[in-house]
């Protein structure tokens, strides 16, 4: 699959067939990209899920308490 993204400068745009697609059914789809649509956040915890064994997310959570202690310290 191929897919990107471009801004038209007219109403004509060319397109690139890759060799292997010639003589193949290809979709071509035209979606308008909203840009002031705002992406819904994505958690920390959420992008990273699965990815961090248990034990590797209890040391980092012990980690960031005791830098966070540290800062509080004056």
């Amino acid at each position: 699959m191929t897919s990107t993204v471009v801004i038209p400068r007219e109403s004509m745009v060319s397109l690139y067939i890759p060799p292997s697609y010639i003589g193949k059914k290809v979709e071509v789809v035209f979606t308008l990209i909203d840009e002031d649509t705002p992406k819904p956040a994505v958690k920390l915890s959420e992008m990273f899920r699965g990815v961090f064994s248990k034990e590797d997310t209890e040391s980092f959570v012990e980690h960031t308490k005791k830098m966070r202690e540290e800062w509080n310290v004056t």
